[in-house]
């Protein structure tokens, strides 16, 4: 049993001192920041740790882009584009100080997982290009390494364009030996069934994803890893965190895939990790300049970069651990699960990136929906529709949304399915069960709920808790092709 002096947790990642700096010297340069601190009425010497929270919202909508960069503007050299998924985009000048290190560690991180300099590589990015950060980042950055390395490794950049994307894997299939496709997870389910349906299959053996911009259940990178036949031990898809506003600050590696697998199977290691039922990403801290720490179980950044961000706020539920501490429970592991003993022993042998710290990204706080008191998380909702027995029915596309119906709360979910010859009747009929099963596995307070009030309802298709609406594929994922990313939950 996991005792509250042995904590895992640690409460900050990275210097204090270097943080520090960075507080005063945009206290000097960025007028934005001065003047934010003086409504807070807080001197621009105060100790790191009394600093105000920032955020997108309380700081940088309330100045124009002149004042919220530093003296260094000048050593731009390129702007990205948040994805405006909270509204409106924003945008983000980038230093030519903070990039001159990318290329380089894209090329160890390509060549350690993906074995990019042993296997002939095309790389495709599958993100939406224009200024959004996800497509435009990953497109110079593959190209800029293809063009300096001495292997084969080339680069396709079509976009959203799923016709494009599926057209070359077919057409380049023999002239390689893999394939990355960078992505957001929820696009790779629609792409194989696109293909499947056209009656051109995907080369799913030769593939292999970097995604970024969403999380996803660990059973969809395991069921894609045995569709594809990966052979043990080798990395079918790396997830990447970071967000247009503070660039790259996680990575995944074997070790912390790893695991979080061992944290899926093993219920009191997730315990001795503090975490609930939905299991998180773990990222290795992949950012030597930023401060990681949390406030409130959410994640803030202390970094310079072209607009200088000092205590901010992104609003991601995290927990940051230290590498050498979790480590160091293996031993104990394997003695008290044997069963594990051959993973934890796989785990060991994988060595994790230079930076040791970790950073276990649950989702947006503050993207939820509260259904009579209990907070259900777009990271719960995706973990539900994504479940493992709903594979074959569901493609993993929803919009959840609160309804009031004579005073009384539903949870409506629309939800998108795969071909198949049963009415849209019989399938709600075999979802909906199914679908409050997984909901009271990662919301206690939703099965507590449901055996005390909910479940009266279910016999009544009208009155049940979930008003289910389907729609046949491709409803939902064609908007893969418009959108930068998608959402879930919707107002």
């Amino acid at each position: 049993m996991r005792q509250a002096t042995t904590s895992l947790l640690q409460p900050t990642l990275g210097s204090i001192e270097t943080a520090q700096k960075i507080a005063q010297r945009a206290a000097q340069q960025v007028f934005g920041y001065q003047k934010f601190l003086a409504q807070y009425q807080v001197s621009s010497e105060v100790k790191f740790h009394l600093r105000p929270l920032t955020d997108k919202a309380a700081y940088l909508k309330q100045f124009p882009l002149q004042d919220l960069v530093g003296e260094d503007f000048t050593e731009t050299f390129n702007i990205f584009s948040s994805s405006g998924s909270s509204g409106r985009a924003f945008y983000w000048p980038q230093l030519k100080a903070s990039h001159r290190a990318s290329e380089a560690r894209l090329k160890q991180l390509l060549e350690s997982v993906f074995s990019v300099h042993q296997r002939k590589t095309l790389a495709m990015v599958g993100l939406a290009l224009g200024s959004w950060i996800g497509g435009d980042y990953f497109s110079w950055l593959l190209k800029s390494l293809a063009i300096n390395t001495p292997y084969s490794f080339a680069v396709f950049s079509p976009g959203n364009k799923h016709d494009e994307i599926i057209a070359m894997l077919r057409s380049a299939s023999p002239f390689v030996d893999q394939f990355i496709l960078a992505c957001c997870p929820s696009a790779i389910g629609h792409l194989i069934l696109r293909a499947d349906q056209a009656g051109t299959p995907l080369p799913l053996e030769k593939m292999r994803y970097l995604v970024i911009g969403e999380p996803f259940p660990e059973v969809m990178r395991e069921d894609l890893a045995m569709r594809a036949k990966v052979p043990p031990g080798e990395v079918l898809m790396l997830s990447i965190y970071g967000s247009a506003d503070t660039g790259v600050l996680g990575v995944e590696s074997r070790a912390s895939i790893a695991l979080r697998k061992l944290a899926h199977a093993e219920p009191a290691i997730a315990e001795e990790l503090e975490l609930g039922p939905v299991i998180p990403h773990f990222f290795h801290q992949a950012d030597p300049e930023a401060y990681l720490e949390t406030v409130e179980g959410e994640l803030c950044i202390t970094k310079w970069q072209g607009i200088p961000l000092v205590r901010y706020n992104l609003h991601d539920s995290a927990r940051l651990y230290d590498w050498p501490i979790i480590a160091s429970r293996f031993s104990d592991w394997a003695r008290r699960f044997p069963a594990l003993a051959p993973v934890i022993q796989q785990l060991r042998q994988h060595t994790p990136l230079p930076l040791q710290g970790l950073v276990a990204i649950t989702g947006r706080a503050d993207s939820c929906l509260i259904l009579c008191g209990t907070n259900i998380t777009e990271t719960m909702f995706d973990e539900v529709v994504r479940a493992h027995d709903l594979a074959d029915i569901l493609t993993g596309f929803y919009q959840a949304r609160l309804i009031l119906e004579n005073g009384r709360q539903r949870l409506g979910m629309i939800l998108e399915y795969r071909p198949d010859q049963r009415t849209q009747t019989e399938l709600i009929e075999v979802i909906y069960p199914k679908l409050i099963q997984a909901l009271g596995r990662v919301q206690p307070e939703f099965q507590e709920d449901w055996v005390s009030i909910y479940r009266n309802w279910d016999r009544n298709p009208e009155q049940r808790i979930l008003k289910l609406d389907l729609l046949p594929w491709p409803n939902l994922s064609r908007d893969l092709e418009r959108k930068v990313k998608q959402r879930g939950i919707v107002a």
